[in-house]
């Protein structure tokens, strides 16, 4: 089987099938294209495994994509815009998946202007149309679930270069300015902290 035909599969929606055909030419071959379809074929498997509340499998593919993700072209930052909407929805479904420590790993100026804009959803049977917070809005407003939990300098600091992008783009956020005013309390500088209040 060639990388086109595992791509067909994928595109049948045959996707147990193609994830079963890579994995064995990746482990051997890890060139552009191969390297492209485990990416997505992985990806594709893992929005499946949350689907079918099988978590710590999607984990463990997420953990995997995220290895992966340095070694592919992504040009248009659809694969990391992928990785973004994962972890969200790992964070919502499974309990002990920490958003924090992605975002510790995560190159902010990687993402693109896309993982900044809001989306409108559609409006179905009777419901309007509203928007839907960025996915890099998203994962701050996570993150910073977490950080309420657990209230520490080092849970602080690995959020902020997030924080610091987020506020740049949108400073009169009041979300972000209470991120802001709460990581100035966990500094211990109650005065700084009060400016955002």
């Amino acid at each position: 089987m060639t990388v086109k035909e595992v791509f067909e599969l994928r595109k049948q929606g045959k996707i147990e099938e193609a994830y079963e055909a890579i994995r064995p030419m990746y482990a051997v071959h890890k060139g552009k294209y191969t390297t492209l379809c485990m990416f997505w074929t992985a990806n594709d498997i893992l929005k499946k495994r949350i689907g079918e509340s099988r978590f710590e499998e999607a984990e463990k593919i997420f953990k995997a994509l995220l290895r992966v993700l340095p070694n592919i072209e992504d040009k248009d930052g659809k694969a990391l815009s992928s990785i973004l909407y994962d972890a969200v929805a790992l964070d919502k479904e499974y309990g002990p998946f920490r958003i924090l420590d992605f975002v510790a790993q995560l190159k902010v100026e990687q993402l693109s202007e896309e993982d900044w804009k809001p989306y409108f959803a559609p409006a179905i049977a009777g419901k309007p149309s509203h928007s839907i917070p960025p996915v890099a809005q998203r994962i701050l407003s996570r993150a910073f679930m977490e950080i309420e939990e657990e209230s520490t300098l080092d849970n602080a600091l690995k959020v902020m270069p997030l924080l610091q992008e987020a506020m740049r783009r949108n400073p009169h956020d009041k979300q972000n300015l209470s991120y802001i005013e709460l990581v100035y309390r966990i500094m211990g500088e109650p005065e700084r902290a009060e400016m955002f209040h």
